[in-house]
C-alpha cells in the first residue's frame, strides 16, 4: 500500500468528523444566505411600501389635476404625520369616562355574583 492509503486508514475517523464538519458548516452557511436574502427582500418590500406612503401619488380614478404654474402657491393638504400628532394631543385632552364602571368589571361581578351566594 501506498503511504497516503495507510494514513487514511489509520485517520479514518478524523478524516470523518473533518468531512461532518465542513458539511456542517456548508449547510449553515447555506441557510444563513437563504435568510439573508429572506430579509433583504423583505426590507425592500418595506421601503418600497414607506415611500408609497409617502409620496404624493395620485389615484388612477382621480382627474389629472393640472400642473402648477409657476410663481403661484403651490396648497397641499396638511401632513400625515401632523394630523396624527392632533389626534393624538385631542385623545389626551379629552375627559376620561365617568364614574362608571367598565364592562369587562361589570361582567366580571355578574361572574363573581352566583359564586357569592
Amino acid at each position: 500500500m501506498t503511504e497516503f492509503s495507510d494514513w487514511i486508514q489509520t485517520n479514518w475517523f478524523e478524516l470523518g468528523i473533518l468531512f461532518l464538519f465542513s458539511a456542517t458548516l456548508a449547510t449553515v452557511v447555506w441557510f444563513a444566505r437563504n435568510i439573508l436574502k429572506t430579509f433583504r427582500a423583505y426590507q425592500e418590500q418595506v421601503g418600497a411600501l414607506l415611500r408609497l406612503s409617502f409620496s404624493d401619488v395620485v389615484p388612477m380614478q382621480a382627474p389629472v389635476a393640472e400642473p402648477p404654474v409657476p410663481g403661484e402657491p403651490v396648497h397641499s393638504g396638511p401632513n400625515r404625520l401632523l394630523v396624527l400628532g392632533r389626534n393624538l394631543v385631542n385623545w389626551f385632552q379629552a375627559p376620561m369616562g365617568g364614574n362608571t364602571a367598565a364592562p369587562w368589571r361589570k361582567f366580571l361581578r355578574w361572574l363573581q355574583a352566583p359564586a357569592r351566594s
